[in-house]
């Protein structure tokens, strides 16, 4: 398999530089996806076998022609901390944007940066027509989050929020 960071860019913003997700990054995923803080805002944490094997299938996603998943390690640019993990991923045929901010750098402006990045990206560079994020309800922070992203609300069930941004409202909203 082709190192999966071989077609996915570095992106850069003011405090943050994204680094592709690669084999080495394995801990770190897994740690994020068995977590039971972080995954409050994200669903069900996975146990340990679970997540190794859903990282080996992200990795076999990034590694794909094209890729059908896109996902970062943020570090703040000043110490070079790990903040998080930001993405887009193939999900039912249309392209998620994603974000999990490690508990101590979250409320520090990091994932607007890190997904404004991916946004961009998406549009700008992989031309996408669109981009989708979910949330479970019980996240009111990420609400904030996705309307300053200029993500639109769409209607779903009580358990969870879905939102939408359509490529030609985010260029409009750039002029």
């Amino acid at each position: 398999m082709a190192p999966p960071s071989s077609g996915i860019p570095h992106l850069y913003s003011s405090k943050l530089y994204l680094r592709p997700l690669i084999a080495l990054d394995e801990a770190r995923y897994v740690s994020l996806f068995t977590d039971p803080e972080i995954m409050e805002h994200v669903g069900s944490p996975m146990g340990k076998i679970d997540a190794a094997s859903a990282f080996s299938a992200t990795l076999g996603m990034m590694s794909k022609s094209p890729p059908e998943a896109w996902l970062w390690i943020a570090c703040d640019r000043t110490g070079g901390q790990e903040v998080g993990l930001f993405g887009l991923v193939m999900r039912e045929g249309r392209y998620e944007i994603g974000a999990m901010v490690l508990e101590e750098h979250q409320g520090r402006g990091f994932a607007y940066e890190a997904l404004s990045c991916v946004r961009d990206f998406g549009f700008a560079q992989l031309r996408l027509a669109a981009q989708f994020g979910r949330q479970l309800a019980s996240n009111r922070r990420s609400v904030g989050l996705m309307l300053k992203l200029g993500f639109e609300q769409v209607p779903d069930g009580p358990r969870s929020v879905h939102w939408q941004l359509d490529r030609a409202v985010w260029a409009s909203r750039l002029r």
